[in-house]
């Protein structure tokens, strides 16, 4: 597993005006590598479900913080995923922003597994 190949990525997505299927695939497969449990994308419209499903099933139990100031016709969102513990200790933090809600999640998502990555 290739932390460059995920900054790649992350740095495709911060120039994207929303997350494709083809994105979120391409995404998936790298985190698959850091989380093996993470679940297939089945395509379709629900981008945002499908992305919260991934962070629920590849990191259980941590914090979902998301952010934003709807505007048309891009919004400025803002996401957080944070290890739950009962310090004020955080480990891996993941950080996201983008002009909808999904860019943010996958950036943020991106992020966890970028610290994760053995290589």
């Amino acid at each position: 597993m290739s932390k460059a190949e995920i900054r790649s990525l992350i740095g495709r997505i911060s120039r994207e005006p929303a997350v494709t299927a083809e994105l979120l695939d391409e995404a998936a497969v790298l985190v698959r590598r850091v989380f093996p449990k993470t679940p297939e994308v089945t395509g379709g419209a629900d981008v945002i479900g499908q992305l919260l499903h991934m962070i629920d099933v590849s990191l259980p139990g941590w914090t979902i913080q998301l952010t934003g100031k709807a505007q048309e016709p891009d919004g400025h969102w803002r996401c957080s995923l944070r290890e739950t513990r009962g310090s004020d200790e955080v480990e891996v933090i993941g950080l996201g922003s983008g002009r909808v809600v999904e860019l943010a999640l996958l950036e943020a998502l991106l992020h966890v597994a970028e610290q994760k990555a053995l290589v």
